[in-house]
């Protein structure tokens, strides 16, 4: 079911308006039979896959807490490991691994086969990659003794299913979400006005920016890339939407969240101008790097190890990150990119250092030189989304081609003539507007000032909703859906 859609709209009236006359123990049972609903709407057969994984993260923690025998407590968390992962990657990745061994074969001269022969063409189960790591934190968080199981059965399978951030995260911990589910329920009236904000704004970010974005870039990434020009600011208006797109849902999925009372952890912290691509990647999709951190990158040895290892650990968790978002060599790419420009930034840190030091002298070259830093951050970011948007490895090598390997002159054409397409020069505006946007909540913190004033609440909130009517709510899904 998609948040953006009449159907969604008409399951969440007929949701919160039983919820609120249920008491708590009928409002988990009715949590527990939305969310199934919700999931469960695009196919019944996915329930069965998300009922297997929480009975066996259920019993696998309860096993491993009872247990003081290291070996067995292993055994449990392995047995967990592997029915995740084995479902995980039997749906999503299958095919690209059958793909990859055939071509390896074809490559050595050990057969000519057709790769397409062999394809089980499995369709990917919606949101498998965030209730997969959702429940295989719970095991492991278990066995390191982080957390005690959870004796209800119930309230674990609302925490693996939890239909507001069930399909695209944010990815949740046990020790954070979990206990909301035990409390009595309660809900502020703070929570309320945030709670409609955010759903709102997430629906304003949706259909009138992301959806907009999507459809004006649309036909230049269903060819190969010809013009450099045309291709690089649909590039960089990419950047824009999946932002716009993915940063939309969380504010949807927090916004349900406090309207049922509980509160979801952020999943973004003002990432689009940042000077920096760590810092890029502290802001960006929080829930999901910190997972990987957590569970990848420290039992990895962090950054505890000297210098090499450091930067071997970050290529491998943004390696596993790429191959998480996808089963494409595309994908596999983008991460080791990102991984590559991580280690970048770490080496030529010193000199970035001297050149911030020299533009502190006065109030203009400091500002001049932070932004500098942002844009050039946004066109890295940009250049490597190339790999995530394009649909396949030739589009992506005909954009690369285009952009920074057709000389100068096509750009120096654009610049003095402005001979844009219309549609890309509506998404240069969409782009400055979330950048104003964004600026505007960074140095003014706008969001805490309508909060904080019920007439302004309720005055944009108003104008929000007239927007929203006005545009529609039906549109592309969530990109993130599809990971």
């Amino acid at each position: 079911m998609l948040f953006n859609s009449k159907v969604f709209i008409a399951f969440a009236l007929v949701v919160f308006g039983l919820y609120y006359f249920l008491d708590d123990k009928r409002k988990l049972w009715l949590l527990m039979a939305a969310s199934y609903l919700f999931y469960g709407f695009w196919d019944p057969l996915l329930l069965s896959l998300i009922f297997v994984s929480t009975c066996v993260d259920f019993l696998c923690g309860g096993k491993i807490a009872k247990s003081s025998d290291t070996s067995i407590r292993k055994r449990w968390l392995w047995l967990s490991l592997a029915v995740n992962l084995g479902m995980l990657g039997f749906f999503k990745y299958a095919d690209f691994f059958i793909s990859e061994f055939v071509h390896a074969a074809n490559l050595v001269g050990w057969s000519s086969l057709d790769p397409d022969s062999f394809m089980l063409n499995l369709l990917l189960p919606v949101g498998i990659s965030f209730y997969t790591f959702q429940t295989m934190s719970y095991t492991i968080d278990i066995y390191r003794k982080d957390i005690e199981p959870e004796p209800s059965f119930l309230r674990f399978a609302i925490y693996v299913s939890f239909f507001p951030q069930l399909v695209a995260g944010p990815v949740e911990r046990a020790q954070h979400l979990l206990p909301q589910f035990s409390r009595p329920f309660r809900m502020s009236r703070d929570m309320v006005y945030e709670g409609v904000f955010l759903i709102l704004l997430g629906f304003i970010k949706k259909v009138v920016i992301a959806d907009r974005l999507a459809n004006q870039i649309e036909p230049y990434y269903e060819k190969l890339a010809t013009d450099g020009p045309q291709a690089a600011v649909a590039m960089l208006l990419f950047t824009t939407q999946i932002y716009v797109d993915f940063s939309s849902y969380s504010d949807i999925a927090i916004g349900l969240g406090f309207l049922l009372g509980y509160n979801i952890r952020p999943n973004f912290n003002l990432p689009f101008v940042v000077p920096s691509i760590p810092e890029r990647w502290r802001r960006w999709h929080i829930s999901m790097s910190h997972w990987f951190r957590d569970y990848i990158f420290i039992p990895l040895g962090g950054s505890r190890k000297g210098t090499l290892r450091t930067q071997g650990n970050i290529m491998a968790v943004m390696f596993l990150s790429g191959l998480w978002h996808g089963a494409s060599n595309n994908f596999v790419v983008w991460g080791l990119l990102n991984g590559s420009t991580m280690v970048g930034h770490k080496i030529i840190r010193r000199p970035l250092r001297f050149l911030s030091g020299m533009a502190e002298k006065t109030w203009a070259t400091k500002w001049a030189y932070y932004y500098l830093c942002c844009w050039v951050t946004y066109c890295t970011i940009a250049s490597i989304n190339i790999f995530f948007r394009c649909p396949d490895w030739e589009t992506a090598k005909s954009f690369v081609g285009a952009i920074y390997f057709s000389g100068f002159q096509p750009y120096w054409h654009v610049l003095t003539t402005f001979e844009l397409p219309g549609p890309l020069q509506d998404g240069i505006t969409w782009t400055l507007l979330v950048f104003l946007a964004h600026e505007l909540q960074r140095w003014g913190d706008v969001k805490s000032k309508i909060l904080g004033n019920r007439a302004l609440w309720a005055a944009t909130c108003a104008a929000m909703f007239w927007v929203v009517v006005t545009f529609g709510i039906s549109g592309p899904q969530f990109i993130y859906y599809q990971f």
